[in-house]
C-alpha cells in the first residue's frame, strides 16, 4: 500500500504534534496537567515522534527542507501550547 504525499504529510504533522506534545507534558512548567508527566520516557518519546515526524517528510520533500519544516512546525507549537494552557487557566478561574 504506497500512500498519497498529502497522506505523508499529514502523518509528519501528526507526528511532530505528538512530540512537542509530549516534550512539553514533561516540562515541569507546563499548565495541562495538574502534574508534568516523567521526565525521562515523554522526553525519549518525544524525540523518538520527532525525528519519526521529520524522517516522514524527508519521504516527500527534501532533507533540507523536511528538517527547516519540522522546526518550524515546532517552534509553532511550543509556542501555541503554552498559550493553550494559559487560556485553559483563565477560562477555570473565570467561571
Amino acid at each position: 500500500m504506497i500512500l498519497s504525499p498529502a497522506a505523508i504529510q499529514f502523518a509528519a504533522c501528526a507526528a511532530i504534534a505528538a512530540g512537542a506534545a509530549s516534550l512539553y507534558l514533561g516540562a515541569q512548567n507546563q499548565r495541562w496537567l495538574s502534574r508534568p508527566l516523567p521526565g525521562l520516557w515523554s522526553g525519549l518519546a518525544g524525540a523518538a515522534l520527532l525525528l519519526l515526524g521529520a524522517f516522514l517528510w524527508s519521504q516527500v520533500v527534501q532533507l533540507s527542507t523536511a528538517i527547516f519544516a519540522a522546526l518550524v512546525f515546532i517552534m509553532l507549537l511550543f509556542i501555541v501550547f503554552p498559550a493553550l494552557g494559559a487560556l485553559r487557566t483563565f477560562i477555570r478561574n473565570a467561571l
